[in-house]
C-alpha cells in the first residue's frame, strides 16, 4: 500500500491481523490496494489507519478470480497450425499456381483473418 501512496498506521488488534490474513488469501493484495486507493480518493477526511479499510469494505471484497485475464479478440491469434509451409509469425503460406507463379496467401488453418477465425 505504501508503494501505491497509501501511508497508514498498521497498529491493530491481533484479531484484525487474522482477518486481514484471511482477506489476503481470499481476494489478494492487488484488490485490497485498489479498494483502498479508490476509498481514499473519495474520502473527505484523511485516512490514518488500515483498520478504516478493514471495517469499510475489505471484508466484503469478492474472491480473486482464478481465470486468466480475458484476451483482446482483435489481437488474439489462433495457435500456429504447425504446417511446414506456414510461417509462424505472418501465418502465411507460399503457394504456386498452375503457371508456376509463387505468391503468399493467408494460411487457411491459422491466419486470424481466415474463414472460421475471428478477425
Amino acid at each position: 500500500m505504501t508503494e501505491a501512496g497509501l501511508v497508514v498506521s498498521w497498529s491493530m488488534k491481533p484479531s484484525d491481523w487474522i482477518e486481514i490474513s484471511r482477506i489476503v488469501q481470499r481476494t489478494g493484495v492487488p484488490a485490497m490496494v485498489a479498494f483502498a486507493r479508490d476509498t481514499k480518493a473519495s474520502s473527505r477526511q484523511p485516512i490514518r489507519y488500515a483498520t478504516f479499510f478493514l471495517r469499510g469494505g475489505w471484508k466484503g471484497l469478492p474472491p480473486a478470480s482464478t481465470a486468466p485475464p480475458p484476451r483482446d479478440p482483435k489481437s488474439a491469434k489462433p495457435p500456429h497450425c504447425g504446417h511446414p509451409d506456414c510461417d509462424e509469425v505472418s501465418r502465411t503460406r507460399e503457394t504456386e499456381d498452375e503457371r508456376g507463379i509463387r505468391s503468399l496467401d493467408r494460411c487457411p488453418d491459422c491466419h486470424p483473418a481466415s474463414k472460421g477465425h475471428a478477425a
